[in-house]
C-alpha cells in the first residue's frame, strides 16, 4: 500500500511539473552584445610660438580601470582627413558595464617617448638623453656641471583625458555609444632672441643647452615633473648682422632650480667659444614665452668672435700637408 501510495505521488508531481512548463519557458530572438565604443577626437593647434603645427599621424586610445588604474583595453585611430568632421575618428572594444579612465594620445613622436604605459597613476612623456658626441661639444660646461641630465627637446604632443567614465550593456542594434575628446599638448614652444654675435662672418655653428627644465610630463593629471633635466638645441637661426633666434620646446620649466641657457660658437677655425645667461627671471608670468638677451647688457657677457689665426706653415689638423707620396705593397691573403 505504502509502495503503491509513492508511486502515485511521484507521477503526480512529474505532471504538475509538466504542466507548469508552458508558464515558466517563453521563446526569445537570439541577441548578441555590442562591445564597441565609436571615439572622436578634436585636436587644439592654436599653440603659442608654432605657426603651421603637424598634424598626428595616429592617436592610441587607452582604458584604465576606474577602481585600480590597471590597463583594461586601447585602441588605435585614424585621422578623418575631413575639416569639418572630427579630426580622428575610431572604434574601440572593451568590455561594458564598467568604468573607466580614457587617455589618448599620438603615437608617432620622434623624440618624445611614452613610458610605464599600462597604468593611469604612472604614464608620463619624456625625452632620452643625448649622445656622449652632443655632450662633447659642451666640454666645460660638462666638466663644471658633472652628473647634468642633457636631454633631446620633446616634440609636441597631443594628450586628452577623461576619468570616470561609465561605458553601458547594450545589445545589437542599441544606439552606439558614443565618446568625445578634446586633445591638447602637453609641451611649450619658446623662443630665444638674442642681439648679437659680434664677428658672425667668422662664426660656423651655434649649439645651446638650457638647465632647470622639466625632466617628463605626467599625462594622467598634466603635471611636469619635479626631477630637472637640460635641454639639448641646435635649430637657430644667425642673421648676417650677428642677430640670434632659437626655437626650443619644453615640457615646462622647474621654478626651484635656476634657468642658464649656455651658447657655444664655433667659429670657422675650429675653435669652441662658451657664453652663460640667465633668464630665469624671464620664464615666470610670460604668456608670450619669449625670452630676450642683450648681450653686454643687465650682466651678460658680450659675444666677440674674433677672425681665427691662420694656420702656421707645414700644415695642422685642419690643414695637413703631404711632403710626398711613397707606394706601399703589401699581400692580403684571402
Amino acid at each position: 500500500m505504502s509502495l503503491f501510495f509513492h508511486k502515485c505521488l511521484t507521477a503526480a508531481a512529474a505532471f504538475a511539473a509538466m504542466a507548469l512548463l508552458p508558464v515558466s519557458c517563453q521563446r526569445r530572438p537570439l541577441t548578441s552584445g555590442d562591445n564597441n565604443v565609436t571615439v572622436n577626437i578634436d585636436i587644439d593647434y592654436d599653440i603659442r610660438n608654432v605657426e603651421n603645427p603637424e598634424e598626428p599621424g595616429m592617436m592610441r586610445v587607452m582604458f584604465f580601470d576606474a577602481g585600480d588604474g590597471g590597463f583594461a583595453a586601447h585602441s588605435f585611430v585614424s585621422p578623418t582627413g575631413d575639416p569639418a568632421a572630427h579630426d580622428f575618428e575610431g572604434t574601440a572594444n572593451v568590455i561594458p558595464g564598467r568604468t573607466y579612465h580614457v587617455l589618448a594620445y599620438n603615437f608617432d613622436t620622434e623624440t618624445t617617448i611614452v613610458g610605464d604605459e599600462y597604468s593611469w597613476d604612472g604614464i608620463y612623456a619624456t625625452t632620452n638623453e643625448v649622445p656622449e658626441d652632443y655632450k662633447s661639444r659642451l666640454k666645460s660646461r660638462a666638466t663644471e656641471n658633472e652628473g647634468e641630465l642633457i636631454v633631446y627637446e620633446p616634440d609636441h604632443h597631443y594628450v586628452a583625458r577623461q576619468a570616470d567614465v561609465y561605458i553601458p550593456a547594450r545589445g545589437a542594434g542599441s544606439p552606439p555609444v558614443t565618446l568625445n575628446l578634446d586633445a591638447h599638448t602637453i609641451v611649450e614652444t619658446w623662443k630665444l632672441y638674442l642681439d648679437r654675435i659680434n664677428g658672425v662672418e667668422w662664426t660656423a655653428s651655434v649649439v645651446g643647452v638650457i638647465s632647470g627644465l622639466a625632466l617628463s610630463n605626467t599625462l594622467a593629471s598634466d603635471e611636469e615633473s619635479a626631477e630637472k633635466a637640460s635641454v639639448f638645441f641646435e635649430s637657430m637661426n644667425v642673421q648676417s648682422d650677428g642677430k640670434l633666434e632659437v626655437v626650443f620646446n619644453t615640457f615646462g620649466y622647474n621654478p626651484s632650480e635656476s634657468q642658464i641657457i649656455t651658447l657655444v660658437v664655433t667659429d670657422i677655425g675650429g675653435k669652441a667659444h662658451e657664453f652663460d645667461f640667465d633668464v630665469s627671471d624671464q620664464f615666470a608670468d610670460n604668456p608670450e614665452q619669449i625670452i630676450r638677451v642683450k648681450t653686454g647688457e643687465d650682466g651678460n657677457p658680450d659675444i666677440v668672435i674674433d677672425e681665427p689665426d691662420a694656420p702656421e706653415s707645414g700644415g695642422g689638423g685642419l690643414a695637413p700637408e703631404v711632403d710626398e707620396w711613397d707606394d706601399i705593397v703589401i699581400d692580403i691573403p684571402i
